[in-house]
């Protein structure tokens, strides 16, 4: 990773763009000098936004805002941000013109990159100089529109009418420099999502690159469709952890400050003595390894056991992801977490974006049938034959 700095390429990736907050922290707090020194940053679509926030220096924290913000407005009906009366693209707009500096376009003007899809002929257009702040706002909005999804009429960018970067280069980034690539999606790519070896089931469209699995079509939906705040911030580990991993993989720093870095939230908790007497059985343990009390003064050295157990194998499997690929432990454990995982990533993207209308229909059947029962008196006679055959069994007995 030394010499020549190296450019950044974001991706798009709808509200997985969360993702590639996560990756950005993690740069941000243990490499900041690839941030700081890289002479183009590309951007499409949602990417693009990410883009804007690493050349302008914005806070991630406001990033994360606008984007939450932008997820609960879409979430407020069934149709998401198909509904009539959502704009997600004014919602961003809006709060884009809050969040960037006054001077963006000076600093963006010559560093950020934006891959724009021209309307009239369909081709892709890489733009790299700005005006004014406004037009900055301009160029991200036209590279993030997603016709019909986002609305029927277009924006334009100097009179001219642009829709999704994505379109026609979804992985913007020169042939003439090394880029550091960022996706939410797994592929071929520097810094994303580690399913299983892309290689063998990658496909390559518009300059980009997306393995064939059905976690990437769970990612699928849940950049058009936001999942739960639960959900979002999982993806945003994710990505904070994967930007650690290729951190470790070119040797920016080793395993075991890696181990040191992971571990620390946890091991700061208890002190060694405490670790010590945990690890030992109930009834082995010293009068003296009372550490946590309840309230109402009862022992709790159970809990602390469970509760370092539980932490152990926490900080076991972020070690585990962490360690390098040719680890054949290491990878086996990985794949047996990642087969439960796909199993509850697709049920739960079922249940929260297919069958949600399906429960709302059954429960609101339900209510009906038990007020029509009330109704004709059959409830109080089901009650009425339950407790005369309850009590023939007493009897019987």
């Amino acid at each position: 990773m030394s010499g020549t700095p190296f450019s950044l390429s974001f991706s798009g990736g709808g509200f997985l763009a969360i993702y590639e907050i996560g990756v950005i922290q993690g740069l941000l707090e243990q490499a900041p000098e690839i941030l700081r020194s890289a002479p183009k940053v590309y951007g499409a679509s949602s990417g693009s936004i990410m883009a804007a926030a690493v050349v302008c220096g914005l806070s991630l924290d406001d990033v994360k805002k606008c984007l939450y913000g932008a997820a609960r407005d879409a979430r407020r009906t069934i149709l998401g941000p198909l509904a009539p009366g959502c704009s997600v693209v004014r919602i961003l707009q809006k709060r884009l013109s809050q969040i960037l500096p006054e001077n963006a376009h000076r600093m963006a003007t010559g560093r950020l990159y934006i891959s724009l899809t021209r309307l009239v002929d369909g081709q892709n257009v890489v733009v790299s100089e700005y005006n004014s702040k406004e037009e900055l706002i301009q160029a991200l909005i036209c590279s993030c529109f997603v016709p019909i999804y986002a609305g029927f009429i277009p924006p334009s960018f100097r009179g001219v009418r642009y829709v999704d970067g994505g379109f026609t280069n979804l992985q913007p980034r020169s042939d003439l420099e090394t880029a550091i690539t960022v996706s939410p999606f797994t592929g071929e790519i520097d810094i994303c999502p580690r399913d299983c070896p892309a290689i063998f089931y990658s496909l390559h469209i518009v300059h980009g690159s997306i393995q064939i699995s059905l976690e990437n079509l769970c990612r699928i939906g849940y950049a058009l469709f936001p999942p739960s705040y639960r959900i979002m911030n999982e993806f945003y580990s994710q990505g904070y952890r994967d930007a650690i991993f290729f951190l470790h993989r070119n040797n920016i720093f080793d395993i075991g400050y890696l181990a040191k870095t992971v571990t620390f939230e946890f091991v700061g908790v208890f002190s060694k003595k405490d670790l010590f007497h945990a690890g030992k059985e109930p009834s082995c343990q010293n009068q003296g390894t009372r550490v946590i009390n309840t309230t109402n003064g009862t022992d709790s050295k159970d809990f602390l056991w469970h509760s370092v157990i539980s932490g152990l194998h926490r900080v076991g499997i972020r070690v585990l992801q962490h360690l390098p690929l040719h680890c054949r432990k290491a990878s086996a454990v990985m794949n047996n977490q990642k087969r439960s995982g796909l199993l509850n990533s697709v049920a739960g993207f079922i249940l929260h974006h297919l069958t949600s209308p399906t429960r709302v229909a059954w429960s609101f059947y339900k209510r009906l049938l038990r007020l029509w029962k009330r109704s004709s008196g059959l409830e109080n006679n089901s009650e009425g034959l339950k407790s005369d055959s309850l009590s023939n069994t007493a009897r019987a007995n």
